[in-house]
């Protein structure tokens, strides 16, 4: 019998009964998800794990879910079906599963799994892999990222020709190639575009007989006085896109009074057709983040009436034509309106959208997909829902809602601008537009919903698309059985599936439907680690995925925008080279002990190594080799397994000069010191070649410096753009948000981006601490109007504590920068303040090798005797209690019977005790280990309720630390304290 203690999730105990029926096998094995504890168990044997693999139910006669539906992985559903397939027995808990069933019955053979909620017998089932029909979630460890082109300057759209060729475009009319045969970049044509507000050069789409006649269709931005977007076809080379043969296909007219909402993706059928995505092309910042609506005379720009529900305006749609030989079009059956332009304009395909900048066709389904980027409102209100973006997908003509409605038919109450009133919420089954600017049809089709929809705050219905700003956009469609077996191919799983991604939130992923289309997950592809704001993607004939990457600012040359290439390693992985040298430079002869035991095959496939050196050839893991002469030598180091797959890697080692040796020395400790207690310190240098500072070296050759500063590091990158690559450790509350945030996106240091700069912030309100409150509310809230019509979008997510801490951040970068490093001597007496400030002692020395002159430079910070508990190195057992912008005030506590706090590198010298600042609900005791030698505890303290956690210590040296706490009740830590002696 399998029993569970009840907790706050449970409505009914869990207890399983375990009988075996007449038809099964003996030997069977009973598989367990969760934490169960066994107490009567009739099957052969029992494993209980925390993730499910599929190897472990090959021979499992059942599987026992106990987990929250979306605790299971995607790679874990997907064994679960095989295993299903394969005749496996499921039962789930019953949890708040049964809720949730809906989400996870496609998964799961449609419904082959049971809810247990009456303590039903399990049974055992007998297997047949022969039968599984599902492909197997590969793994993303061999999702390989490669970058081919960056920096790139305003990337919008690209293809991937047969050959492999890619091409792609950026919006002030730039066209460029990359060829994967020989790595090159070339830029081959210039396009004359507008580029005010949204416009420029946006979508391409190479012709389906592309291989034949050479024939791209562009969606551009004419200059010229007259606002419209252009569709044209034009010949395109791989040296360029021949302007002279430009054929209009269709003329889009717009407005250019105000922005925004261009769209311009372009995409084609399996017969022909052609679809083009048309914005809005309406300002929708004078709306307060809801539907803009406006029909007082002159602001037609400010109505999306005029066009996204306007069935006789080509803006705010999908239009479906056919191009034809000679450059006009026809129209083809099945679009939303008659022919004959009696309802609206026959080219509409989809109406009712707002920005849906990107498309994709799924070619074998013949489904149409597009992106829908929402509006700025993340509050609800009378006047209708928060704001939602949409990935949304037709297998028919429809009219998506907008501004009627958003996501799945939430619906916004019709406003008068002029009076300020609000009107009856629009009907999604009767929509109506009685708008004065609307020169089409008053009653209009059905609203459909959105496939997916997410605002700015999480979700459960779409786990996984995160939080903040959002920028959604439908990527392509993955065709495994097109691909060309390369061996780097997406796998089989991915077959059929539209890739999707997020500009703002930085993520790209896979959705699944069933064979109907009903949405089914959303999972990880690809995440923010390692994306800067993702906007177009095409899967090349090789089975790889070429992505092109914005970068985060609006309407910049971001020079973190790039293309890359997203490819998996199917059945053998190419191995990992790497190697260590005993030394990497020293005097003549130089004899070096090389050794690649650290190289490594991720299949587990024995390794040939050989070495180039000198013109010399050496085999074998380890070797050994001897300069004789001086010079920089470059010593490769290739492995290869036996299916052929490669991996190089290099060291230079320069023979004929040793480095300086430089070690910066203090009188107590070389962690800490005591404020308002001097610090002595010296520097000790020696060179092999040149000698040390008491015999051949000139103490004036020797830079010594110092540096006082408070909080984060002085040095912090000064680029928004850089964060991701900062330590928050040593970074302010304030600026730990921002890198943590969406502000990123619309805001620079010190350059206009959507939004003002900080700079320009801190210049406007001079520190003005009156205004902190309502600049802290407005980024929890939202707003506009005080940077022109941009507006800002809410943050209900932060508190005004943290908002604050933002603003107080953004009111320092007009400060004047940190003092200069002073110069100092070799040794000496440095007196310190009261103040806890930390104090960085930098040293540098370049030697007198001449070409082959090498540097060594070192540097100590000292800080004040007090370690943060919540910024260990490592954290097992505790959960950080407060925010960011709690700062020091910030805590852990204990999560189970024991937890461990790890520091890295710290020194004991001159350390009587280490003092824990907490509180413990019960007894218990700390035991400290040093380096990972759990052998050995080096010192215990025991503790009861309420006593003070006092660790003495007689040590010396730098070492890491290894804190264990063990008690039976609550433990809090905040800081720990380490006395020193002072002399």
């Amino acid at each position: 019998m399998i029993k569970k203690a009840i907790n706050n999730n449970l409505f009914t105990v869990v207890v399983v009964l375990l009988v075996m029926s007449a038809c099964s096998k003996t030997g069977s094995k009973l598989v367990i998800r969760g934490d169960l504890k066994i107490e009567d168990n009739q099957f052969d044997s029992v494993l209980t794990v925390g993730e499910i693999t599929e190897s472990m139910l090959q021979d499992a006669g059942h599987l026992f879910i106990s987990a929250e539906v979306n605790d299971l992985t995607f790679k874990e559903r997907s064994y679960v079906e095989r295993y299903l397939e394969a005749g496996g027995l499921v039962t789930f808990s019953c949890r708040d599963t049964i809720y949730n069933w809906g989400q996870i019955k496609p998964f799961f053979n449609s419904g082959t799994a049971k809810i247990d909620c009456e303590q039903q017998p399990l049974s055992k089932a007998s297997l047949d892999y022969s039968k599984v029909k599902s492909p197997a979630a590969p793994g993303l460890d061999r999702l390989v990222r490669q970058v081919l082109v960056a920096p790139l300057a305003e990337p919008m759209d690209i293809m991937v020709t047969e050959n492999s060729l890619v091409y792609w475009i950026e919006r002030k009319g730039q066209i460029h190639t990359y060829n994967p045969g020989t790595d090159q970049t070339k830029q081959i044509s210039q396009m004359d575009v507008y580029t005010g507000e949204e416009d420029g050069l946006l979508g391409i789409v190479l012709d389906p007989n592309f291989s034949e006649n050479n024939w791209v269709y562009i969606f551009y931005s004419p200059p010229g006085d007259e606002p419209k977007q252009h569709v044209s076809r034009f010949v395109l080379t791989p040296d360029s896109l021949h302007l002279c043969t430009e054929k209009l296909i269709i003329e889009i007219p717009t407005q250019r009074e105000e922005c925004c909402h261009s769209a311009g993706d372009l995409v084609f059928d399996r017969d022909g057709n052609l679809y083009i995505s048309t914005g809005d092309n309406t300002f929708s910042r004078a709306s307060d983040g809801f539907t803009p609506l406006d029909e007082r005379p002159g602001r037609s720009p400010w109505d999306s009436q005029k066009s996204s529900s306007n069935s006789n305006d080509k803006r705010g749609k999908v239009l479906r034509i056919h191009p034809e030989m000679d450059g006009s079009y026809t129209i083809p059956d099945g679009n939303l309106f008659p022919k004959d332009g009696s309802q609206g304009l026959p080219e509409v395909y989809v109406m009712g959208a707002r920005n849906p900048f990107t498309m994709a066709y799924n070619l074998d389904k013949d489904w149409l997909y597009w992106g829908d980027v929402g509006p700025d409102g993340n509050v609800t209100s009378e006047r209708g829902p928060s704001a939602h973006d949409e990935i949304n997908f037709a297998k028919a003509p429809g009219n998506y809602g907008w501004p009627y409605f958003n996501a799945n038919n939430l619906a916004y109450a019709d406003y008068d601008f002029e009076t300020l009133e609000l009107g009856p919420r629009f009907d999604p089954a009767h929509p109506k537009n009685t708008s004065v600017n609307n020169t089409g049809i008053v009653d209009l089709p059905p609203a459909v919903p959105a496939m997916i929809y997410y605002s700015f705050d999480e979700t459960p219905l779409f786990p996984g698309v995160g939080k903040g700003s959002r920028s959604t956009g439908a990527g392509d469609i993955y065709n495994y059985r097109e691909t060309r077996k390369h061996g780097y191919e997406f796998p089989a799983y991915y077959d059929n599936k539209l890739i999707a991604f997020d500009w703002a939130r930085d993520w790209i992923k896979v959705v699944s439907q069933d064979e109907e289309g009903n949405f089914q997950s959303i999972e990880p592809l690809l995440d923010n680690s390692v994306l800067a704001s993702p906007i177009a993607m095409d899967f090349g004939p090789d089975g790889a995925l070429y992505v092109l990457e914005y970068g985060i600012g609006y309407f910049t040359d971001n020079h973190d925008s790039k293309l890359i290439k997203l490819e998996f390693v199917n059945g053998n992985r190419p191995p990992v080279a790497t190697f260590e040298s005993s030394e990497l430079n020293g005097s003549l002869p130089l004899t070096i002990e090389l050794d690649a035991s650290a190289s490594n095959d991720p299949d587990g496939d024995a390794l040939n190594y050989e070495w180039r050196i000198n013109d010399e050839i050496l085999t074998g893991a380890k070797n050994q080799y001897t300069f004789n002469g001086p010079g920089k030598y470059e010593v490769e180091l290739e492995v290869s397994d036996a299916k052929g797959s490669k991996a190089t890697f290099q060291r230079t080692i320069t023979a004929g000069n040793s480095a300086p040796e430089l070690k910066i020395a203090f009188d107590l400790n070389s962690s800490f010191y005591v404020p308002g207690q001097p610090i002595k310190y010296s520097v000790n240098l020696t060179d092999a070649e040149d000698g040390s500072l008491d015999n051949g070296i000139d103490p004036n050759q020797l830079d010594v410096s110092l540096a006082r500063y408070e909080g984060s590091d002085n040095r912090a990158a000064a680029s928004l753009a850089q964060l991701g690559q900062l330590d928050g450790a040593g970074l302010s509350p304030g600026l730990q948000l921002i890198q943590t945030s969406d502000c990123k996106s619309c805001h620079k240091i010190n350059e206009k981006s959507i939004g003002p700069s900080f700079t320009q912030i801190a210049d406007k309100y001079d520190q003005d601490y009156i205004q902190m409150d309502l600049l802290a509310k407005k980024i929890i809230n939202g707003g506009s109007g005080v940077w022109g019509d941009g507006m800002m979008i809410a943050h209900p997510n932060f508190s005004m504590k943290a908002a604050r801490e933002i603003v107080r951040y953004i009111f320092t970068v007009n400060d004047p920068p940190p003092a200069e490093s002073e110069a100092i001597g070799i040794s000496g007496v440095i007196a310190t303040s009261s103040k806890k400030e930390n104090i960085r002692f930098e040293a540098q020395y370049v030697d007198r090798g001449g070409n082959l002159s090498l540097t060594n430079k070192v540097e100590v910070t000292l800080t004040p005797p007090v370690l943060q508990a919540e910024l260990a190195d490592d954290l097992e057992g505790f959960d950080v209690q407060g925010g960011i912008e709690d700062g020091d005030a910030r805590t852990v506590s204990k999560t189970g019977e024991k937890a461990i706090l790890k520091f890295e590198g710290i020194d004991l010298s001159s350390v009587s005790a280490i003092v824990f600042d907490g509180k413990s609900s019960s007894s218990g005791a700390i035991h400290l280990v040093l380096d990972a030698d759990f052998g050995n505890i080096n010192s215990t303290v025991s503790f009861e309720e309420g006593q003070t956690m006092k660790l003495n210590l007689n040590e010396s040296g730098i070492h890491d630390l290894y804190f264990i706490f063990e008690s039976d009740g609550d433990l809090t830590i905040n800081e720990l304290q380490f006395n020193l002696f002072t002399r």
